[in-house]
């Protein structure tokens, strides 16, 4: 059941993702669309191309970066879809669900060491530094220009507020019923925070009342922009200055006075702490719970809601009124596991860094019987004795002098031949 029966969430255009029509509904981003069609894989990581999706669904990570209709690096969850769009996997020798590179996850599962693979020779650094810079990097580079920026004029308003949840909202309310000319920006396209979820825990206020707020700024002589991100602020003799990102065609940036800020930006979604937290159907709560609200979107069979108290209750009661089912960790995910009678998973072994020297005397051991050096807990062994060539170095002489070893007649002492320096 990838969405809710209700004929409001019946997709009416397609999108083409990866050269594959997937179904969709105007309007609705991206990841919902992708969601709902089963296909939570997105692109593949910078460095061992392991498996990449969305993540928080409410544009504060970087899971979901995608090329769009030719422009690189575009947020998924941020791209409202319409009828033809093109939407391609990123970071892939292929695509995202057809990798040839995922064969460096495999083959390195210790990890890689990047500053020290191939500096056994010249020729081989060379290589690498080439083979490394055709591989790094996300996305490509855009196939025409993009519209420039129009210019940047200067806007004056009574008050910013940074953010449109429950808190930015009041404050935003607060102040155009004082009066005040008021600028609400809200990074997301619609407004709400977590109202959106329906959770309906006890003190929240109804949905109807984010439109109502929006009414009163607008009345104030204020404006409510969605789809905005404060970049930075400043301060300013009259109060603050704001660089703001309005998204929009074309998107443009806006400088902005206000005599009093409000930042109400609230929380951002954080990956919990366990082993391979980062691979795809791992989702924040807040996200997903807007998807299914507002987009029908049903993710899967079976959920594992992590956390405790009333939000984490109303979470799991959600999913499970959309059909799937839901079990409520409170507590560590390992002794959750042990509870229900499997083991946890072996503690994540990173691996060790070793000193050059090291890896100097076990290369220079190879074709021996043994290795005459080792590391013992971590103990780095004696540096290893300079080579002949070094030694003639050290004494000061060329061709005409030899380093004389404990043998017969070396007597610890160079041999002296010609005239050069005893």
């Amino acid at each position: 059941m990838p969405r809710l029966g209700d004929p409001r969430f019946a997709p009416d255009c397609f999108i083409l993702v990866d050269g594959k029509q997937v179904a969709a509904r105007r309007g609705e981003s991206v990841t919902s669309a992708l969601l709902a069609a089963g296909r939570p894989l997105l692109s593949r990581s910078a460095k061992y191309h392991r498996p990449r999706g969305p993540f928080c669904l409410s544009s504060s990570c970087a899971a979901c970066l995608v090329r769009v209709d030719g422009e690189p690096n575009v947020r998924a969850c941020e791209t409202p879809c319409r009828d033809g769009l093109t939407v391609e996997s990123q970071n892939a020798l292929g695509n995202a669900a057809h990798d040839l590179l995922r064969a460096i996850d495999l083959f390195a599962p210790g990890g890689i060491d990047h500053h020290h693979v191939g500096t056994w020779s010249q020729l081989a650094s060379r290589v690498t530094v080439k083979a490394s810079r055709q591989l790094a990097g996300l996305g490509q580079m855009p196939g025409t220009v993009p519209p420039a920026f129009p210019p940047v004029v200067e806007e004056r308003f009574d008050a910013l507020v940074v953010g449109a949840g429950p808190a930015g909202l009041g404050a935003a309310e607060a102040l155009a019923r004082a009066g005040r000319r008021v600028l609400l920006v809200e990074k997301e396209g619609t407004l709400g925070g977590r109202l959106r979820c329906r959770l309906e825990l006890p003190g929240d206020p109804p949905l109807a009342w984010v439109g109502q707020v929006a009414e009163t700024v607008r009345s104030a002589g204020g404006e409510v922009a969605p789809g905005a991100v404060a970049l930075g602020l400043w301060p300013d003799p009259g109060g603050a200055r704001a660089a703001v990102s309005q998204r929009g065609e074309p998107p443009r940036l806006r400088l902005v006075r206000a005599a009093r800020v409000i930042l109400a930006s609230g929380t951002w979604a954080q990956p919990p702490l366990f082993e391979r937290n980062d691979l795809p159907g791992i989702y924040g709560a807040r996200g997903l719970l807007v998807a299914l609200a507002e987009d029908g979107v049903v993710p899967g069979e079976r959920a594992a809601v992590l956390g405790a108290g009333p939000e984490a209750e109303a979470t799991a009661a959600r999913l499970q009124a959309a059909g799937m089912r839901v079990e409520l960790v409170a507590s560590e995910v390992a002794r959750g596991r042990a509870r229900a009678g499997r083991r946890p998973d072996p503690p994540v072994r990173h691996a060790r860094r070793r000193h050059p020297a090291h890896a100097r005397r076990r290369a220079g051991a190879r074709g021996r019987r043994r290795a005459r050096a080792r590391s013992v807990h971590g103990r780095l062994p004696r540096p290893p004795l300079p080579g002949r060539r070094h030694r003639r170095r050290l004494l000061g002489g060329g061709r005409g002098h030899r380093a004389a070893g404990r043998g017969r007649g070396g007597g610890g002492r160079p041999a002296r031949r010609g005239g050069g320096v005893p």
